[in-house]
């Protein structure tokens, strides 16, 4: 018995030292990525972007939160989809026409526009970002330029959503992504039908409280709650949702939805398509979260944003469960007057409580910002997208806030916001962050875990994509401790 007794001993003893050697070995590699990456991003020449572009392409990446499904999908893409459908592209303003006759001399196939190289480049120049900057042409202001490209692809960009979505899934695995939160779309219902409908917008355009837009609120609702057209669009949309998820999901890779509206329409159309957002991610464990979209410098955006921000108020009451992102602050000095960049977090936060705010830029403009840092470090974390930021706002280097929100401590997660458009990805996202702001190995791993952290997954499923970041970042962190001890 005493030898069975020192036999269990010694077993106890060796697997307890192959623990703490294992542990050794953990921390070991953890310190030489620390100092790999440091090498990189302090090295006496220059910042090594191509290696950086390297390490951080196999590097674990958690997820990516700000994600415009339709912007994601690259122009070719499209055009693949146009040439299945067997449409025609005008080859006056190259947009897609939904026809399929050859005797139409100014509509062309795909395959007839493609060998056409000058039309081509041009479509792709007009169709995404391509070629802005590193040649003359004769071109719109960027962020014209940005948003009128889904006025091209916007007809078929639903047509093979399934395809889209393993497009998106195919491209984060390879970039060592394991969860994408898409804004997938509008649940499609439209407010043309509803009674009274100028004399409702006036009313809304009126109020002067919380309380009295809930009255319109709560009215529009009950109207809408008889509407048999209305609650069949939620219930296809939901279906649709599930539909196109389909074969998404498996162990190393997640994806959910966001809905939507477009905060462009008229105050009744904006209502209407976020109750039915609100109402869609109640029914659809697919349908994680709300947003708000499209250009936050429009007039009607800029005439209506309290509103909306008091329509998510309202919701939010009604709808606890669903989770609420937002695009708040995408505005710069000069891009609006000076009135219209002292308030929008700020609303985003006290009025719709927000639980991530998208871009986020205006904050160093805003009212009391040093108590709007506050606010936003207790109740919500800001998605960084460094590539729209400076292609459609101008703002990038130190002229960005990601330095005011890393010096305040408020939790961040980086993001692409459309790669399809810009023609990038998370991997260059995080080379441009590096680059510009050398943060630490460790800070740019806490954007990784917060980007798991403060999704809209559940508690369970964010456990469980902890554990896979967990095991990625071991191994990741193995492969750069064997890389640098070959490179020096």
């Amino acid at each position: 018995m005493k030898k069975l007794n020192l036999c269990i001993a010694i077993i106890c003893f060796a697997s307890n030292l192959t623990i703490a050697q294992s542990q050794d070995s953990i921390e070991e590699n953890l310190q030489r990525t620390r100092d790999y990456y440091n090498s990189l991003i302090n090295n006496k020449n220059d910042v090594q972007v191509a290696q950086l572009n390297m390490f951080f392409t196999i590097m674990p990446k958690g997820a990516d939160l700000h994600h415009h499904y339709t912007g994601t999908i690259y122009a070719e893409t499209f055009l693949d989809w146009v040439q299945e459908k067997n449409w025609r592209i005008n080859k006056t303003n190259l947009k897609i026409v939904k026809e399929t006759d050859s005797t139409n001399t100014n509509l062309i196939t795909v395959e007839e526009l493609i060998k056409n190289s000058e039309l081509y480049r041009k479509l792709l120049t007009l169709w995404s970002d391509k070629d802005y900057d590193n040649h003359y042409h004769n071109q719109p202001p960027p962020d014209q330029n940005f948003f009128n490209t889904f006025g091209y692809f916007g007809t078929v960009s639903d047509q093979f959503m399934s395809k889209g979505l393993q497009i998106i899934k195919q491209r984060a695995v390879n970039e060592n992504v394991q969860y994408i939160e898409t804004m997938l779309s509008s649940v499609g219902v439209s407010s043309k039908s509803y009674p009274n409908r100028s004399d409702v917008i006036s009313r809304l355009r009126k109020v002067k409280s919380q309380k009295e837009a809930d009255i319109i609120f709560e009215e529009i609702s009950k109207n809408l709650k008889k509407d048999k057209s209305f609650n069949s669009e939620i219930k296809q949309f939901v279906k649709n949702a599930k539909t196109v998820h389909n074969g998404i999901d498996d162990k190393g890779f997640t994806m959910r939805f966001q809905s939507y509206a477009a905060r462009v329409q008229d105050p009744l159309e904006v209502y209407v398509d976020l109750l039915a957002a609100f109402k869609a991610s109640d029914k659809s464990k697919l349908i994680v979260g709300v947003n708000i979209v499209a250009p936050e410098n429009n007039t009607t955006a800029l005439l209506d944003y309290t509103l909306h921000m008091q329509m998510f108020n309202y919701l939010s009451r009604k709808y606890p469960k669903t989770n609420r992102a937002l695009h708040a602050g995408e505005l710069t000095l000069g891009m609006v007057r000076p009135k219209n960049l002292d308030f929008h977090i700020h609303q985003a936060i006290d009025i719709a409580h927000a639980e991530r705010i998208g871009h986020g830029i205006d904050v160093v403009y805003e009212n009391n910002s040093i108590a709007l840092l506050e606010k936003i470090k207790k109740n919500a974390v800001v998605e960084i997208n460094l590539t729209s930021n400076e292609f459609i706002l101008g703002v990038k280097g130190n002229a960005h806030p990601y330095t005011v929100y890393a010096s305040y401590g408020v939790p961040m997660v980086i993001s692409t916001d459309d790669s399809g458009v810009s023609r990038n990805n998370l991997t260059n996202e995080y080379m441009l962050l590096a680059s510009r702001y050398k943060p630490s190995y460790d800070e740019i791993k806490k954007y990784t875990y917060n980007a798991i952290k403060y999704s809209f997954l559940s508690d369970k499923e964010k456990e469980a994509n902890i554990k896979i970041l967990d095991q990625k970042y071991k191994e990741f962190e193995t492969q750069i401790a064997v890389l640098s001890s070959s490179v020096n």
